[in-house]
């Protein structure tokens, strides 16, 4: 971090993660916050460990979503694979978590999952009072893209994180989806690795 704490920051070839609760407006609305956040730092727990277990770096939660990057402070050839490789391990944490709550007759989480690689500005932002280390860029947009119009339970990866990963994962090719300012962007599924 400290070779890559100029605020500026410099450019990187990263792997975007994305992943949301759906349906959380409604699951709050109906409990108390407490049980909410009870909920929520249970998740993250589980989520987290994961994303750290596989070389990720969790780069923010924004209420309920969690946003995470391989790639950067440090790179390895195999970014995007260890990020898939988190992906499919938190689809399996995640029906454990589901079936201990059913245990306890609470509601399940579904949760939507999207990557995209490409080049992002790694580094600073912010003010004197308060800087935050994050990645910019259009590959953010786009993994946020591929998580919202992906399929609840699935992988959804775009065509530029499937081109590095084809040849061990099986991938499903879902379609195009539209991205602002960039046209139509191929999505995929991972099934398995």
């Amino acid at each position: 971090l400290q070779r890559d704490i100029a605020v500026g920051g410099s450019s990187k070839d990263v792997t975007v993660f994305f992943s949301d609760i759906r349906g959380f407006t409604a699951f709050s609305e109906n409990r108390s916050p407490e049980e909410v956040v009870v909920m929520l730092n249970e998740y993250f727990a589980i989520m987290v460990k994961i994303i750290n277990k596989h070389g990720g770096i969790v780069d923010k939660f924004i209420g309920d979503a969690i946003m995470a990057v391989w790639g950067t402070p440090k790179a390895s050839p195999h970014d995007t694979e260890n990020a898939l490789n988190a992906c499919l391990e938190m689809r399996k944490a995640l029906a454990d978590f589901n079936d201990r709550r059913l245990r306890k007759k609470l509601p399940v989480i579904k949760i939507g999952m999207g990557l995209h690689t490409g080049k992002v500005i790694s580094g600073t932002i912010g003010s004197d009072e308060r800087m935050e280390y994050t990645v910019i860029g259009d590959t953010v947009n786009i993994a946020s893209r591929m998580e919202s119009s992906g399929e609840v339970g699935k992988v959804n990866i775009s065509g530029s994180t499937y081109e590095l990963v084809k040849e061990k994962f099986h991938c499903i090719h879902r379609g195009k989806i539209q991205a602002k300012n960039k046209g139509e962007i191929d999505m995929y599924f991972i099934e398995r690795s």
